[in-house]
């Protein structure tokens, strides 16, 4: 795996290199880390990019976006764990999200961008640690 550290928001991303629908990604990043990623600016979208292995760039990574109930929320729900419009961030790619069969219901990382996806897809995934302030 590849390691990806954002020192602003307190949160270490790790990208795991082992395909699993959401259901099994997100329960594997809570085991190993603390969540699937949540991923709320512009700043640490451009960390993740950067960080890609590049021969996996155009490969598909969950996060931990998703779709209740026509509300698109973050898997990790402490909301102490944001600050102000934090949780309002998206960089949806073109005609994202589109829900297509009404069973795009996760959030995947595609060249950059979050798709909707099935959740019963296999993708790899980007965990997330959150681990104080300021890690470096």
């Amino acid at each position: 795996f590849f390691l990806a550290v954002s020192s602003q928001v307190r949160r270490q991303y790790h990208f795991v290199y082992d395909r699993k629908n959401r259901t099994e990604a997100q329960k594997y990043c809570r085991e190993k880390y603390t969540d699937l990623a949540t991923i709320d600016n512009m700043e640490d979208m451009k960390i993740l990019n950067d960080t890609v292995d590049t021969s996996k760039a155009f490969d598909l990574f969950w996060i931990g976006l998703y779709d209740d109930m026509n509300s698109w929320r973050w898997s990790l729900s402490d909301t102490s764990f944001y600050r102000d419009g934090e949780t309002e961030f998206r960089l949806w790619g073109s005609g994202q999200p589109n829900n297509i069969n009404s069973r795009e219901h996760c959030t995947a990382m595609y060249n950059g961008r979050w798709h909707d996806w099935d959740c019963e897809s296999r993708f790899w995934m980007v965990c997330m640690d959150v681990r104080g302030e300021n890690i470096k």
